[in-house]
């Protein structure tokens, strides 16, 4: 468990409970020492307490987001193993500083959160 990831996930902004649900879960298994993050789909299901095509439609919300990245890893016999999730502890959410009117705020707007609005990428220096 990473007390850094821990604190990043609370702290993101601009994403639906659900998504920030598997965001948090994904940090409390983060490893702070390797930076690896390993969980089975089976037990992200089972502690975000969501059906496996929920949790992944999250996952590809957090992953367009910026937030996580997943990476695909093999179980050794040619099957398929947990994926590895990368976090991206140094990029925020929050409300756009956007105007209607076009153009950017000082972060920039990278994508839309779940609820269609727009969210900053921020990268913390």
């Amino acid at each position: 468990m990473s007390g850094l990831a821990l604190i990043w996930a609370a702290n993101v902004k601009g994403l639906k409970p659900a998504a920030k649900i598997v965001l948090i879960q994904l940090a409390d298994f983060h490893n702070e020492e390797t930076g690896q993050c390993n969980p089975s789909a089976q037990w992200l299901v089972n502690e975000c307490e969501m059906g496996r095509a929920t949790l992944f439609r999250h996952m590809t919300t957090l992953e367009v987001c910026g937030l996580v990245t997943r990476h695909a890893r093999g179980d050794g016999d040619g099957g398929r193993g947990s994926n590895q999730y990368e976090l991206h502890l140094d990029i925020t959410l929050g409300r756009s500083l956007r105007s209607k009117g076009g153009g950017s705020g000082p972060n920039g707007v990278a994508s839309q959160n779940e609820m269609g609005e727009k969210v900053s990428r921020v990268r913390r220096g």
